[in-house]
């Protein structure tokens, strides 16, 4: 596998933009969002597989380990149906926009926690950020698309928790494997959840039968990407050229969607973008 560079990373970002613009393909033509799940979950897992397998990294987890994948894969389940059902209500790019609240979560959870020292940058960032999100919201809702934005702020929050459960548990360690069950685990609730709702529905455009098909390599291609850029280049260097993905993901959704933000709200992503690139700067090694 060519070593990850910058350019690769912004492609897995855009890839990662491209799950929510096929999202919204879906659940436009009619889908309904735990069909879309199971299907999008268990392609992933396949394509997983065969990567670690092509790889040679060993899929098993010793009992504890994977006991705590199974705990944070049920934790990922929710994150997953609460980021699409988002989208269901809101514009992809909001939802996107919202989500991204979950850096400056992080860093104000690890503060708390007394993980990470306070530093003057992440006021700076969460001042951004929050002020942001706020500008995006500055636009009258319903009620059903006041739910969705309460599903993306719970979205945040859900994926901040996962990050650092992750990263307590397996810092330092390969994910591979991790990310591997915490998917199968998706997959087999989701699977199991559109049985027991006996509600299996397809989108009836062709658009979006085509984005179920494609949004399994869509993520696939983005997670195994953006692990090997972890790796390679490092979280901090893989971290601030992710970045991109929101920016992706508004020019994509106008652009596919047909989903484009007020003024207003344009000025409020900026400020949330500018927010990400505070809590993840781009560190340059220091001269020898």
């Amino acid at each position: 596998m060519q070593r990850p560079t910058p350019i690769h990373v912004i492609a897995y970002a855009t890839s990662f933009a491209m799950v929510g613009v096929c999202t919204g393909l879906v659940l436009g033509g009619g889908g309904n969002v735990i069909t879309f799940l199971a299907i999008r979950t268990l392609g992933v897992v396949a394509v997983l597989a065969i990567y670690l397998r092509v790889a040679g990294v060993a899929i098993a987890l010793p009992a504890r380990d994977r006991g705590i994948a199974v705990g944070i894969g049920l934790v990922q389940c929710l994150n997953a149906y609460l980021i699409a059902a988002a989208m269901a209500e809101i514009p992809v790019p909001l939802a996107v926009l919202i989500f991204y609240l979950w850096p400056a979560i992080t860093s104000v959870a690890s503060w708390l926690l007394g993980k990470e020292p306070f530093r003057w940058r992440m006021l700076f960032g969460l001042a951004a950020a929050f002020l942001g999100v706020g500008l995006a919201l500055n636009v009258e809702f319903t009620s059903a698309q006041t739910q969705g934005v309460a599903f993306a702020f719970a979205s945040a929050f859900t994926w901040s928790l996962i990050f650092m459960l992750s990263g307590h548990f397996f810092h330092g360690r390969d994910t591979r494997p991790l990310t591997f069950h915490m998917m199968a685990v998706v997959g087999t609730v989701f699977v199991l959840l559109c049985v027991a709702s006996r509600e299996i529905v397809l989108p009836s455009t062709t658009a979006g039968l085509v984005a179920v098909a494609a949004v399994p390599f869509f993520f696939a291609y983005a997670m195994i990407g953006l692990l090997a850029a972890t790796g390679s280049l490092g979280p901090s260097r893989t971290g601030f050229y992710m970045n991109v993905e929101p920016v992706a993901s508004v020019l994509l959704s106008a652009a596919i969607l047909g989903q484009n933000l007020a003024p207003i709200q344009l000025v409020g992503a900026a400020l949330v973008i500018a927010a990400l690139f505070i809590f993840r700067p781009l560190k340059v090694p220091l001269p020898a």
